[in-house]
């Protein structure tokens, strides 16, 4: 598992460097569960070449410096091209992150149904409270189950258990990102058809709310 990237500069006395990876913010997570081989998908994209600003504030200052960002000479490719490369995976993170919120949103609710069947005295009464709690917890687990397999919780787990929706766009920006080139069509249709069920699955956690 990667180590977390530091966000700022440690506030130690004396000199500090901060490297920058070239790379945004990864997607965001669901606790305690990894993507394994597809981890380097819900990494964020890197940059494309173009002036950059970086910011430092430091006791109550804030001071400014800019930066240009260069394309390696070797690398015979448009800028064009790096900036809809850039795009589908910056897009593809983006459909990523929203995928772990409803996942996170969905456990947190079936954690809450879980402490409420806790609480409740076992009589007639309760019956029909407890039967609806369970109708419910077992929409939430298929909706959850069409977005992320938690299943999956090391290497080579896929060829046993079927990935969902996030391995699959996980796959797509690590496709979309193996070289320095636009995207191609199949890999603009294939984030469209993604997107398609992302919004259908998460539309069915909105009608559950």
């Amino acid at each position: 598992m990667n180590k977390k990237p530091e966000k700022q500069i440690k506030a130690d006395a004396g000199l500090n460097r901060f490297v920058w990876d070239l790379r945004y913010e990864d997607a965001h997570r669901v606790p305690g569960y990894y993507l394994w081989e597809y981890g380097g998908g819900a990494r964020g994209p890197v940059a494309v070449p173009g002036h950059y600003q970086v910011r430092l504030t430091a006791g109550g200052q804030t001071q400014t410096a800019a930066f240009d960002l260069k394309l390696d000479p070797r690398v015979k490719v448009s800028q064009e091209d790096l900036e809809q490369q850039f795009n589908l995976i910056l897009q593809t993170r983006d459909e990523l992150s929203r995928v772990y919120d409803t996942v996170n949103q969905i456990q947190d609710v079936r954690s809450q149904l879980s402490g409420l069947k806790g609480r409740l005295p076992e009589n007639a009464s309760t019956k029909t409270i407890v039967s609806a709690a369970d109708d419910l917890e077992k929409k939430l687990v298929a909706v959850r189950e069409g977005l992320v397999n938690l299943t999956i919780s090391a290497n080579e787990d896929s060829l046993a258990y079927p990935p969902q929706l996030d391995a699959k766009l996980a796959y797509l920006a690590m496709d979309a990102g193996t070289a320095d080139s636009a995207p191609t069509e199949a890999e603009q249709k294939e984030f469209e058809k993604l997107k398609r069920q992302s919004g259908e699955l998460i539309g069915r956690w909105d009608d559950l709310q």
